[in-house]
């Protein structure tokens, strides 16, 4: 499960969350794209799955087959990425 060479997430401005994960994104320097917009419409238009509970922003994450899947949840999202992207570490371990 090795991020792609841009993760792409869906968001909204006003969302801080939005906003602390693209913080996050630019301070490790891990490239992504960024669709600004209503996640449900996104995922039916790409034929993803949408989460159980949709919060913002919404990554669209590769699962142990490859495929995209949409996630949520900023905690384990962060550990993700710490584990699979090397450098400019954001946790303290």
């Amino acid at each position: 499960m090795s991020p792609p060479s841009s993760i792409q997430l869906i968001g909204l401005s006003p969302s801080p969350y939005t906003r602390k994960m693209i913080s996050l994104l630019r301070q490790r320097r891990i490239p992504y794209s960024l669709i600004w917009g209503d996640p449900s419409a996104e995922l039916e238009a790409r034929a993803i799955a949408a989460p159980k509970i949709g919060f913002l922003p919404t990554f669209l994450l590769s699962d142990e087959a490859g495929d995209l899947q949409a996630v949520v949840d900023s905690t384990p999202i962060i550990r993700r990425l710490e584990a699979e992207v090397q450098g400019r570490a954001a946790l303290l371990t």
